[in-house]
């Protein structure tokens, strides 16, 4: 006889944090059967973490000051923790207090795992599992996907030489039917090894966006690709990036020559030409109409609103959204909540300096607070949950995009970049840069190999910078072809900078590629974080002790505070 599947989610010895998933909150007590394809599906619709890992790790970041104290001179509420223990990479968040922590984090995510390992599991009990196959999909992939991040967060995972030595995450696999369940953390070789597994059966199943009602909060093929991409970077899997990039990208087929003004072509010192994608290219214009565009955005002249579309399911570049218990949105606004944030001057730099010669289109965006002592940008509208209607209490969320068309792009220039394909590499950048640039001209912004290793002609010499550091020994060829290389991935890594602030895709980046990084509090003090510190790796939360977790070691800090 059948079983029926009764959903009553238990995750790493945590019940099930309140999430906001109507579906679920319906049931009077978190029990409900799941014994349809349809019932699944909106199952599935919470198997995505319902917190954000962006503010766990953007204040982690180079570039950020602490001011003291907010810009109206107050301590920041307890709720922002987090951002100091970002900012001073404390072992554990200062305080439990908030939604932005470590520890709730890892209970999302793994409780993301059990809804997925649930539905896995009901598929297994229908009458017909093929029938659900577009569900089980869904269910791998998302999955694979918290895993992922979890494994990047909370393990040693892009220390490559070590992977089959350091420490995983637990892998869940299947629903938990006891409070406390031990697990073993495995290594990271291993957990991305099931990683990969799930999400290679996961690509195979999962419908397209037409199979949804709302596909932008489903992993669906093109969200499936983008993560692939993801993964094989980090992995440094260079050939699958293409791979899973070409699912979802154009290559470009026409370009045009850049000359001098007495019509002489432009040579680059190895004597191949300077060239640029031709703007009539069917490539280029699918960037244009894909891509984020922060030149309609702006239009509304409402840093909200510009947010709101920044994260609408409507925008073509945003692959898989999720909503998320956050504050987010204040705890990035410059000083207005937070006494960390980027100060003014390295703000503008960051906004108006780049090897193209002209400023981001967003410098048109940049806000500041009414006596704020830095910018922002509008990429988080804050909404309030009511719970309780009486009391009018609730929970402050935003819409966060998980996986982004630029990512994808970006992925594919480093990994053309990696693997000599120099021009494949430019080619990226340039699309890329002819959607970012504030007025943008064809030829005089477009890069080629010269105008790149000119423009870091400085960090390319500088035997302490960390591109040409021992921990990056052996990543890239030798002599002035190797130059070319770097300087590719300086602008592939310049570019993921701004297009990802506060996003916190920069902090995968140094530790992708072993940027130290040095923060001084108010008071002076300095600490800085090298590829060998052990503070890089989030520590595991005290809570999963309680299932035997084993704890990451924090003894290698060799500039404390």
């Amino acid at each position: 006889m059948k079983r029926i599947i009764e959903i009553f989610l238990v995750t790493l010895g945590l019940a099930l944090s309140a999430g906001c998933s109507e579906f679920l909150d319906t049931v009077p007590d978190n029990r409900t059967t799941i014994d349809t394809p349809k019932k699944i599906s909106q199952l599935l619709a919470t198997a995505y973490p319902d917190r954000t890992y962006m503010t766990l790790i953007e204040h982690r970041c180079d570039g950020y000051t602490d001011f003291g104290s907010t810009f109206q001179g107050m301590q920041p509420d307890a709720a922002f923790d987090n951002v100091v223990s970002a900012f001073l990479w404390d072992e554990f968040t200062r305080s439990e207090s908030g939604n932005d922590t470590n520890e709730q984090y890892w209970t999302s995510a793994y409780n993301a795992i059990a809804v997925a390992n649930h539905a896995l599991e009901a598929i297994e009990q229908l009458p017909d599992p093929g029938a659900a196959s577009l569900q089980k999909g869904e269910a791998l992939l998302a999955r694979a996907y918290a895993h992922f991040c979890l494994l990047t967060l909370f393990a040693d995972f892009f220390d490559t030489n070590n992977l089959a030595a350091n420490p995983g995450i637990p892998y869940v696999t299947e629903p938990e039917t006891v409070v406390i369940k031990h697990y073993d953390r495995e290594t990271a070789a291993q957990t991305l090894e099931h990683v990969l597994k799930d999400l290679e059966e996961g690509m195979q199943l999962v419908g397209g966006s037409s199979d949804y009602d709302q596909p932008k909060f489903h992993f669906t093929r093109d969200a499936a690709a983008a993560l692939g991409a993801r993964i094989a970077l980090f992995s440094r899997n260079y050939n699958d990036v293409i791979r899973y990039a070409n699912m979802l990208l154009p290559t470009p087929t026409q370009h045009f020559a850049l000359s001098y003004t007495d019509d002489t072509p432009v040579l680059n010192a190895d004597g191949s030409p300077a060239q640029g994608v031709d703007p009539n290219d069917a490539a280029d214009q699918f960037m244009r109409s894909n891509l984020h565009d922060w030149r309609t955005y702006i239009k509304s002249g409402n840093p909200d609103q510009m947010g709101t579309d920044f994260t609408s399911a409507s925008a073509n570049a945003n692959l898989l959204l999720t909503e998320c218990v956050t504050l987010a949105y204040r705890e990035m606004v410059g000083t207005a909540y937070v006494r960390h944030a980027m100060e003014r001057t390295a703000m503008v730099t960051l906004l108006t300096e780049n090897v193209t010669g002209d400023p981001w289109i967003f410098q048109n965006v940049a806000y500041q607070w009414n006596g704020g002592r830095t910018y922002w940008l509008p990429k988080f509208y804050e909404d309030f949950k009511i719970d309780n209607p009486v009391a009018q209490t609730g929970v402050p969320y935003s819409k966060c995009a998980l996986l982004r068309l630029e990512e994808v792009l970006l992925a594919r220039a480093e990994a053309y970049a990696m693997l000599g394909n120099y021009d494949g590499a430019l080619d990226d950048l340039n699309m890329f840069a002819a959607c970012r640039i504030d007025d943008y001209a064809y030829g005089p912004n477009t890069l080629y190999k010269d105008k790149l290793t000119d423009y870091y002609t400085a960090q390319l010499n500088a035997p302490d910078h960390f591109i040409n550091s021992a921990y990056n020994a052996g990543r890239f060829k030798a002599g002035d072809e190797g130059n070319v290389q770097k300087a590719l991935i300086l602008t592939v890594l310049d570019f993921r900078r701004i297009e990802f602030l506060y996003e916190g895709i920069r902090y995968w980046d140094v530790l992708r590629w072993n940027i130290p990084v040095t923060h001084t509090t108010i008071d002076g003090a300095t600490s800085t974080l090298t590829p060998d510190d052990d503070r890089r790796i989030l520590q595991i939360p005290q809570i999963a002790t309680a299932s035997g977790i084993q704890l990451n070691d924090m003894v290698n800090i060799p500039y404390p505070w």
